[in-house]
């Protein structure tokens, strides 16, 4: 029954972006534009296969590579320390 009496001044106040999301926003601005400009075929070498492949793929994979390692780092490292507090 409370949804009743819900008005625009019961709204959680909106707090401004951080600053970790300007500089991932400005960083995967600048990642599509430089991927982009390059759309010529290049051949790469992973894990002994070569693969030819437009050079905005490349980038953008190695761009989400890293950004999952980034994410996933700090995670395994706050599991390993909170693991060491509980021991």
């Amino acid at each position: 029954m409370s949804w009743l009496f819900y008005d625009e001044w019961m709204q959680p106040e909106r707090k401004g972006a951080s600053w970790r999301t300007w500089v991932a926003g400005i960083l995967g601005a600048l990642v599509l534009i430089v991927a982009l400009q390059n759309s010529q075929r290049v051949e790469v070498e992973v894990l002994m296969v070569n693969l030819t492949a437009p050079l905005i793929v490349v980038i953008l994979a190695a761009a989400a590579v890293g950004a999952v390692i980034g994410y996933v780092a700090p995670l395994v490292r706050r599991h390993h320390r909170e693991e060491k507090a509980n021991s």
